[in-house]
């Protein structure tokens, strides 16, 4: 199946899984989390995939599925929002991110996930509060952290890299949760 001939959030996720695995690519060389160093090798070399680029890459951490996702939903008038969170013990240390994407269909709503392994899955939710509380306490159990914060996120341009992509993120609309 081409990615123009996916009409549904689960045709997306089906897609999703056959066709991507979690990590990125550099001068054709693959990284993902057994990669030693993954985290500074990201910092160092990482650019944001869009389009055909992502597709032909074949692999992409959430900033890149986030942004996959969110030309699939605007391309099938689906209304979404896509959040960034994240929990820095300072912002030159980093911490734990991650980009998803919510949708709302028939007055629900739903999390759409597939780079968050443990949670990959369409979640639904009664309200847009109910499913990002959701989303915010599996981020703090499952990152054993206190505290974060979330960003409504805006479109962010092809190749930006860790740290663009950050700064693109932290100038979104801040959410209170």
């Amino acid at each position: 199946m081409e990615f123009n001939d996916i009409k549904t959030p689960k045709q997306l996720m089906k897609y999703l899984s056959a066709n991507f695995k979690y990590g990125f690519t550099h001068k054709n060389k693959i990284f993902t989390e057994d990669t030693p160093d993954f985290q500074d090798k990201m910092d160092q070399l990482y650019k944001l995939r869009t389009g055909k680029n992502f597709i032909k890459s074949g692999y992409g951490v959430c900033w890149d599925f986030c942004e996959f996702e969110r030309d699939f939903f605007k391309q099938n008038n689906i209304y979404h929002e896509c959040y960034f969170i994240f929990s820095f013990k300072n912002r030159k240390d980093g911490g734990p991110t991650h980009s998803f994407t919510i949708y709302n269909k028939n007055n629900k709503w739903f999390w759409f996930e597939y780079s968050w392994f443990t949670f990959r899955g369409i979640w639904e939710y009664n309200t847009k509060e109910e499913a990002l509380n959701d989303i915010k306490t599996k981020f703090l159990q499952n990152n054993n952290v206190k505290s974060l914060e979330m960003y409504k996120i805006n479109k962010a341009k092809a190749g930006l890299n860790t740290f663009t992509y950050i700064e693109h993120c932290l100038n979104g609309e801040k959410i209170e949760i």
